[in-house]
């Protein structure tokens, strides 16, 4: 079937010609994954819950998805890239009226740089890498 398809030929030798350099770029997305999933158990734990608040329902009853650095990192590496908007898309806006001004920019710089590192730049990168392989 691959055979018979040139345009699906050339989209999988794209991926797998380039595999060391794509495989570098996501270990150092993981990297910085980590490094966000730390500064969010250290400082923004108590905004990562479940479903419910994800879905603008703000309750303190649900399940905590940042109970430890492993559970934040795997939270913040599926939510965070899931999201077209990144992390920030995914935590709650509503709880930051509450909270004081350096909570306030400790998330607002947490979820910008996110969004620019992470979804922007390495994304970017990534698709890049590929789409060089087409020229």
């Amino acid at each position: 079937m691959i055979e018979r398809l040139p345009t699906l030929k050339d989209v999988i030798r794209s991926v797998t010609m380039n595999i060391e350099q794509l495989s570098l770029t996501a270990l150092l997305g993981v990297i910085i994954i980590y490094i966000y999933g730390v500064i969010a158990y250290l400082f923004i734990s108590d905004l990562y819950f479940d479903e419910g608040v994800h879905q603008g329902l703000i309750n303190k009853a649900g399940d905590s998805i940042c109970m430890s650095l492993l559970h934040c990192f795997l939270s913040t590496f599926n939510y965070g890239l899931r999201t077209g908007g990144g992390i920030g898309e995914f935590l709650p806006a509503e709880t930051m009226a509450g909270y004081n001004a350096l909570a306030f920019t400790i998330r607002f710089f947490f979820d910008l740089s996110f969004f620019l590192i992470v979804i922007i730049i390495l994304l970017n990168v990534i698709f890049g890498i590929i789409i060089d392989t087409f020229a």
